[in-house]
């Protein structure tokens, strides 16, 4: 078959997944499970901590600080209060509470000066903590500069990729992308389309991948939207196929974005894919693009999953 003979490799195999799950997930990451190896590395926990969301971060700093804090101050309660020259009250609450403020003024080396370690215990103490909070705020500092520094595309994408009517009576496959930027845009924009499906091989389910040729598949500045647009001809892996068989055939559409970011000058990728739930067949984009009472353009990314149903051929 000529779906056969020119379908591509992408770097998932040909093994069709149990149940058709979709091979990327919709934040551009491998739905791949990984068995054996190293179960984590330095690179993956870098790579977890500049790309989870800042809500996520802070308040993992926030528990990490707290929990070393409370087990710092542990440590000085039970070598006794009295060696940080303070006189013990009898209550365990105020007294613990005074071990864990001398901990953070020990472990962000502010040192007050009112508490002092004394005795063999308590300085050791103090003094692993020291080592420790240097390290933990240096390690934070870097993490903050690699969030700050990491450049993103700050895109956002349709929640469905829609099979719509496109010129001389044929269809298209269409989904758009715009940027949030405000006081910058992004330069040198170029975008791949890739589809896979389930084909029988000899009684025995395989995937097969293709790249789909796109009406434009590069633009200089994405200052404002942009719909892509695969048109179904005879040379698409499309051509003739229905929706109940982009259903059966657990199709997954894959998305790659490249864009040179023109505050850091580097390039950004984003990764996302369409699976054979978010395909909607017969429908077209609502316009997002408009003018304002001065005249000039505008874009309502309020709209950018708005559409509406429609005939197609």
């Amino acid at each position: 078959m000529e779906k056969q003979t020119n379908s591509k490799e992408l770097g998932f195999g040909t093994q069709a997944s149990f149940g058709g799950q979709r091979l990327m997930n919709q934040d551009g990451s491998a739905n791949v499970k990984r068995i054996g190896g190293p179960f984590i590395s330095a690179s993956d926990v870098f790579h977890q901590l500049t790309t989870m969301s800042w809500g996520r971060f802070l308040l993992l700093v926030l528990c990490g600080y707290l929990i070393a804090n409370i087990l710092f101050a542990f440590g000085y309660f039970w070598a006794g209060i009295q060696h940080l020259n303070i006189t013990p009250t009898g209550s365990f609450l105020y007294d613990y509470l005074e071990c864990f403020f001398f901990s953070t003024q020990c472990f962000t080396t502010i040192g007050f000066g009112r508490v002092n370690p004394q005795g063999i215990s308590s300085n050791v103490l103090a003094s692993v903590e020291g080592l420790v909070g240097l390290l933990s705020l240096a390690m934070a500092t870097g993490l903050l500069y690699g969030r700050f520094s990491r450049p993103r595309a700050h895109l956002l994408h349709s929640n469905h990729i829609l099979i719509a009517p496109y010129r001389d009576n044929k269809n298209a496959v269409m989904f758009r992308i715009a940027s949030t930027r405000r006081h910058s845009i992004l330069i040198d924009n170029s975008i791949s389309l890739s589809f896979g499906y389930n084909q029988m091989d000899k009684g025995v389910s395989k995937r097969r991948f293709f790249f789909l040729n796109l009406e434009l598949d590069k633009i200089n500045f994405l200052s404002s939207s942009w719909t892509i647009v695969h048109p179904i001809t005879e040379e698409s892996p499309l051509w003739g196929m229905s929706h109940d068989e982009l259903i059966n055939s657990r199709a997954e559409f894959m998305v790659l974005f490249k864009a040179l970011e023109e505050t850091t000058s580097q390039t950004v990728l984003e990764r996302f894919s369409y699976f054979v739930d978010e395909i909607v067949w017969g429908a077209k984009f609502d316009s997002i693009i408009g003018t304002t009472a001065e005249g000039k353009p505008s874009l309502n990314l309020n709209l950018l999953n708005s559409w509406k149903a429609v005939a197609i051929n």
